[in-house]
């Protein structure tokens, strides 16, 4: 399967699972409130714009430094693999093998699909809230997620536990981690190659991402008390299948959960700080 045809597939997938969860977690009352008012809608993006903008500038100078900081990395990160083996020990091997072989194909479309609607449907539902607090923290908190991760994976240089094996040092009596999602998918290399290398393990940005889209559903829960546990069932998903699938190690998942808090916080704190200097009679 070609690049093209692998995203055509994500996209697909990702626009069928908005066709059922946008009437269920936003409403449909929402929706035709907001067909029936597009000028309204056209005002809420323009009010969310700086803040998209923001996040795009971050996420294109990840990608345009992509290389230069795995050099970078390579050259004066500390070195953290075998000091993450050795607080963990064989703690991931004990995930695959506690878990099912048939567990692949449950985890792998949540890694890879079910990370997609995660991150982007609720940018979608936020644009139907009552306030725009929410989108503005999310958009927010994902560029202080990527913004912090970038200097992490400059700072550290460390291999997922599928890698441990090969590199020298380790310990020959490891249980060695598999890596059931390549293995059996290559293709979705040519999927994540685009956007991420090898090396980019702590924190894992799968785990720091999905937890700041629960925090975020937790905290609009009354307003969208169905997209709560959804984004839970999605998010504890795609935590555990960093795991299962051998790609990180706890340590990473634990400093994921930590920058999602913090990103959450940080988020937070900005958009307060923007809405007080707006104008009063600011949409």
């Amino acid at each position: 399967m070609t690049f093209v045809a692998l995203l055509a597939v994500v996209v697909a997938v990702a626009l069928v699972s908005f066709a059922i969860l946008l009437p269920a977690c936003v409403g449909v009352d929402r929706l035709r409130a907001a067909l029936e008012r597009p000028n309204r809608f056209h005002d809420r993006l323009v009010a969310v714009s700086p803040f998209i903008g923001g996040l795009a500038v971050v996420l294109l100078l990840n990608k345009g430094l992509l290389n230069r900081i795995e050099h970078f990395s390579h050259r004066y990160g500390v070195e953290a693999t075998m000091w993450f083996y050795a607080v963990e020990g064989d703690l991931v091997a004990t995930v695959q093998d506690t878990l099912p072989d048939w567990g692949l194909y449950y985890f792998g479309p949540m890694y890879v699909f079910g990370y997609v609607v995660l991150l982007v449907f609720p940018l979608v539902a936020y644009l139907f809230a009552s306030s725009l607090r929410p989108i503005k923290t999310l958009v927010t908190a994902y560029a202080i997620n990527y913004a912090v991760a970038v200097g992490c994976y400059a700072a550290v240089l460390a291999y997922g536990p599928r890698n441990y094996h090969r590199l020298p040092g380790a310990d020959p009596d490891a249980t060695r981690v598999e890596e059931p999602l390549l293995d059996s998918f290559r293709e979705v290399t040519q999927l994540t190659a685009r956007v991420n290398v090898e090396t980019n393990v702590f924190p894992s940005l799968h785990t720091s991402l999905s937890v700041t889209v629960l925090l975020l559903a937790v905290s609009t829960h009354e307003e969208f008390p169905r997209w709560t546990p959804v984004a839970a069932l999605l998010a504890g998903s795609i935590v555990l299948a960093t795991m299962y699938l051998g790609i990180h190690w706890a340590t990473d998942v634990v400093a994921g959960v930590l920058l999602a808090a913090g990103s959450i916080a940080g988020a937070a704190r900005i958009v307060a700080y923007t809405e007080r200097r707006r104008s009063p009679d600011a949409q």
